[in-house]
Parts: structure tokens; C-alpha cells; sequence
């Protein structure tokens, strides 16, 4: 029997300036439907969409399309979602932009490997001329703007192409997620242009005329173990020896774990972290290899030190962080989520569900479970990585393209 849509959660949440949505139905067709009957009153500049891998990719697509017909749609796959209800698995979560408090460019990025600076510079700076001509920010166009990608989760090419991205973008923050496919790590994919593609990233541009804020935290703290990065396999994200040891092995003696323990939850209970500056990065492991070896999500290079790292409490430091936020925004219309599968697998463990949902409602979060989250030019993991849209700002000033 086909789950009751949660698209009705959006009726309780009025905003000019966006929409909300959700269906827990495995039917693309109802769940199409849900989406847009959702969102339809909103006038849409853009939609944004991420889906669980059950659905029939192809079927989704043609019913998104048949829908939305001539507004932009992008999405991504993803290991779970948020939705309108808070934390869910095995659905479709789903947002839009109005057209009158938003400006919207996106651009479909295919060959990532061979993705260069040069080309983020001819390709931003054609995006950007293309939104000043229909601006709707009070201000210039990059003080009232920000970037989003979404990339494939398992292209190993996150930071080639954020890197590049963020050198070109004048300052304008960048955000973005990795998509998922609930932890098969078989194929991930993006959408955009009415179809799904591998291989390949989404990027937009968004202009705005609504307070805007761009974040990315954790919830972990120090341990006192390190281990030594001393043999990796380059450009595979792979970790063949801790401390000369075979990286696995390193990685239970420091845990008091064994080695039919690894699995993801173990991985996301027990993190580790690369300190730059005085800023600590996790560093999430998806998997353990049989040679011993471990591969990351994140970019990992010999020589460097992890330390262990620890939980000081998920939902206690989200609350904090959103609160921080809401100073920062006023009260929050929409928060578009990325958000780390490792923190999703440490709500199941604890369940956690329930109060991390209320806390995602009261906060109109919208988002996913990413295999990666990116905020300028980084690439990170186990964070809760967004951006918080707030009301219109107040202003005599018309949009340019009134």
C-alpha cells in the first residue's frame, strides 16, 4: 500500500516568498503531484527537489516535467531527506522560489574532471551578467546573492569543482551538497534540464531580496588520540596505513573497536578530524576496504594528522546554532539543509528522530542527507551546512526588473 503524502504540512506555513513540500509516496505519479500541488501557488522562479533512490528515476522525470512544465527544476538523489515533517527516509522533499523575491540562473556542469578555473570564470561571470538583467535584490547583484551546488556524490571530483567555483565568485558565498543514494554508494545523481544525469554537478546562482544567511557547523569536540596519514592511494580518497599500520587496524586499536565491527554507524560514531588554522574538518570514512585500507568522502593526502573526535550532543548544539541563526535572519521562511549522512545515522542511533524533526519544523528546514557538504571552497563531512532565507527586506527600491 502506497504511504499517505506529507505535501499538507506546507498549508500551515504562509510566506510570500516561498513554499515547502513533501510526499512519502513511492509512486512518482502521486508523488509529482504532491509536489506541485504544493508549491503551484508560490510562483516559482525555481524548484529544488531531492529524492530517495526507490523511485523509478525515468518516471519521476517525466511527471516533474509534465508538472512544472517551463520553470527550472533541479534535485538530486539522496540518503534521506527532510521534509516539511521533519526527518524522513524513502521520500521526496521539495522547495520553491518565488519568482518575485527571487532571481535564479542554473547551469548544468557535465565534464567534471576536466572542469578548470577558467571555465568557472567565463561560466560565472555569464550567469551573473545574465542576473543583473533581471535582479530583484535592493542592492548590487553580489551583495544579495549566493551560489548552490549539487554534485555527484561519488565523482570524486567535489573539490575540483567548488574550488574553482568559489575562486570565481567575487566573494558571493557558496553552498552545496552531495548527492546521495541511501547508502548503496552504487550511483548518485543530479537533475536538472528534465532529466537525471551521473557524472555531473548542478550549479545556480541565486539573487534575492530576502535576508539571507550561509552556514555550516558541527556538533563534534577533541578526543585525545591522533593517527598519522602515511600511506594513501592518490586521488581515491583511500587511506592504506595509519601510523604505518594498515589504516583499518590503526583505526579499532584508537576506538577499542573490531574489525567486524566497521560499518557505516561505527564510522559515524566514531569520526576524525583534520585541524586547519584553528578550525577542526571532519574527515567521514564511507567504508572499509578488504586490503585494510579505508576510503573517505572528503580528499585525504598523506602526512597529514587526524584526531579523534567526539559528540557534544547533536540537538542540543543544532538548537543552538538555529537560534544563532534566527538572530542573524529574524524569523526563518525556508533553511535549505545539507546534511551529513553521518549525522542522520547518529539520530537513528539514538533516536532522535522525533525531536530533530520538531526542531527541522519549527526552523522550515528543507534539505537531505548528503554524501558531502561544501560551503565556499570546502569540502566537509558530518556537518549541518545551509543557507536560512528570512523575510523580504524592508526597502522603497523596486526590483530592476519591476
Amino acid at each position: 500500500m502506497l504511504s499517505q503524502p506529507i505535501s499538507q504540512a506546507v498549508e500551515v506555513f504562509d510566506s510570500p516568498s516561498v513554499a515547502r513540500a513533501g510526499s512519502e509516496s513511492l509512486d512518482p505519479v502521486i508523488a509529482a503531484r504532491d509536489i506541485y500541488n504544493a508549491l503551484a501557488p508560490c510562483e516559482a522562479a525555481c524548484v529544488v527537489f531531492y529524492c530517495c533512490t526507490r523511485y523509478p528515476l525515468e518516471q519521476l522525470s517525466k511527471e516533474l516535467n509534465r508538472y512544472f512544465g517551463d520553470i527550472p527544476v533541479i534535485g538530486c538523489t539522496s540518503a534521506g531527506e527532510i521534509t516539511p515533517d521533519g526527518c524522513r527516509k524513502h521520500s521526496i522533499s521539495a522547495f520553491a522560489l518565488s519568482k518575485h523575491h527571487f532571481a535564479v540562473e542554473t547551469v548544468l556542469i557535465e565534464n567534471l574532471a576536466a572542469f578548470s578555473e577558467r571555465d568557472a570564470d567565463v561560466l560565472v561571470n555569464s550567469m551573473l551578467d545574465k542576473l543583473r538583467s533581471k535582479s530583484v535584490s535592493p542592492g548590487p547583484v553580489e551583495q544579495h546573492s549566493f551560489g548552490m551546488t549539487l554534485l555527484d556524490g561519488l565523482s570524486i571530483r567535489e573539490e575540483l569543482v567548488i574550488d574553482a567555483l568559489n575562486l570565481s565568485m567575487q566573494d558571493i558565498p557558496l553552498v552545496g551538497g552531495s548527492a546521495g543514494d541511501d547508502q548503496h554508494f552504487v550511483d548518485t545523481q543530479v537533475y536538472c534540464n528534465g532529466r537525471f544525469y551521473s557524472s555531473a554537478a548542478v550549479f545556480m546562482l541565486i539573487n534575492t531580496n530576502c535576508y539571507f544567511n550561509v552556514f555550516s557547523h558541527h556538533h563534534l569536540a577533541p578526543d585525545n588520540d591522533k593517527l598519522v596519514v602515511t600511506q594513501t592511494a592518490p586521488g581515491q580518497r583511500v587511506v592504506e596505513e595509519f601510523n604505518a599500520e594498515p589504516a583499518a587496524l590503526e583505526y579499532c586499536r584508537i576506538n577499542g573497536l573490531k574489525l567486524e565491527d566497521l560499518n557505516s554507524e561505527v564510522f559515524a560514531m566514531h569520526p576524525l578530524a583534520v585541524q586547519i588554522g584553528d578550525h577542526l574538518y571532519i574527515r567521514s570514512i564511507q567504508q572499509v576496504n578488504d586490503d585494510l585500507s579505508l576510503t573517505f568522502f572528503c580528499a585525504i593526502d598523506a602526512g597529514i594528522v587526524l584526531t579523534k573526535m567526539k559528540s557534544s550532543g547533536l540537538h542540543a548544539h543544532s538548537t543552538m546554532i538555529l537560534n544563532d541563526i534566527r538572530r542573524n535572519v529574524g524569523d526563518i521562511e525556508l533553511l535549505i539543509g545539507f546534511d551529513c549522512i553521518h549525522r542522520r545515522a547518529e539520530i537513528d542511533k539514538y533516536e532522535l528522530e522525533d525531536t530533530m524533526s520538531e526542531l527541522y519544523r519549527a526552523n522550515h528546514v528543507i534539505g537531505f542527507n548528503t554524501y558531502g557538504e561544501q560551503i565556499n571552497g570546502l569540502h566537509l563531512n558530518h556537518t549541518f551546512t545551509g543557507v536560512a532565507i528570512g523575510a523580504p527586506i524592508e526597502t522603497d527600491l523596486k526590483p530592476t526588473n519591476a
